[in-house]
């Protein structure tokens, strides 16, 4: 386990992107409406037409990516009527880099890939005075409403999307679902995602109570890591590293229009 987050570590990103395409492929398997295909070391999901769900990530990371695998990655999406979305480390393998580059890509999105290690020390952040539950079958639908609504998503975009790993719900005085977030270990690593807070009750330090509470809960797994993904500069990632998490590198997101 690094005792550090450095941007420059190759078996660090190996690490977390792995850990991403097993998440992935972990959550397609929990449904039966996710398509998925594991292609150049990662993992495709497809979730339908604009869902947050739909791309590849983990790509490029174990091994040379030839130009096969990238046609076949483009058959997956183009043949569901998608782009391609690849969600690219910056650190793989240059065969998929050089692709990217060659075949028409544009860049669409940066995510900050943000890590840090766990120790058991941190089992004394657990939340404290929040209504907090895990997200069950029968309150999935006010979970994905905190969601649209917190993402500013529409509701249809993610309604496929199923409960997995321990998806955390806040509850107002009122019992009302406020906030919400999701958790998953994968090989001594904690994902951390999800994080929505609806727009009326941000700036309460609901997101950040929830980054404890699972750092908690990772540290009580015996998980070495915990990651995240989010947007450069924006709220979450400043709560983020309040919370001790930092730069791992940065994930470019790169679409190709199907033909």
């Amino acid at each position: 386990m690094p005792s550090e987050i450095r941007s420059s570590d190759l078996d660090l990103a190996r690490r977390l992107e792995a850990a991403e395409g097993a998440n992935a492929l972990a959550l397609a398997r929990a449904t039966t409406v996710i398509e998925y295909e594991l292609i150049a070391g990662g993992c495709a999901l497809y979730a339908g037409l604009g869902s947050p769900a739909t791309h590849a990530l983990g790509c490029g990371l174990s091994g040379p990516v030839h130009a096969s695998e990238v046609e076949r990655l483009e058959r997956f999406f183009f043949d569901r009527g998608s782009d391609c979305l690849i969600d690219l480390c910056p650190m793989a393998d240059t065969g998929l880099v050089a692709a990217v580059m060659e075949r028409g890509y544009a860049l669409i999105e940066f995510n900050n890939v943000l890590a840090r290690p766990v120790t058991p020390a941190d089992t004394a952040l657990a939340a404290q005075g929040l209504a907090l539950e895990l997200a069950t079958p029968d309150t999935r639908r006010e979970w994905l409403d905190v969601m649209a609504r917190g993402f500013e998503t529409p509701l249809e975009l993610i309604e496929n999307l199923p409960l997995y790993g321990e998806t955390l719900l806040v509850r107002d005085e009122h019992s009302a679902a406020i906030a919400a977030a999701g958790g998953s270990i994968v090989g001594g690593v904690a994902l951390l995602s999800g994080d929505a807070t609806l727009p009326e009750v941000r700036r309460r330090g609901l997101q950040s109570a929830l980054i404890r509470e699972r750092l908690a809960r990772a540290a009580r797994a015996g998980c070495e890591l915990a990651m995240c993904c989010v947007l450069p500069g924006s709220a979450s990632h400043r709560n983020y590293e309040r919370a001790g998490f930092r730069l791992a590198y940065m994930r470019v997101n790169v679409r190709r229009p199907r033909p």
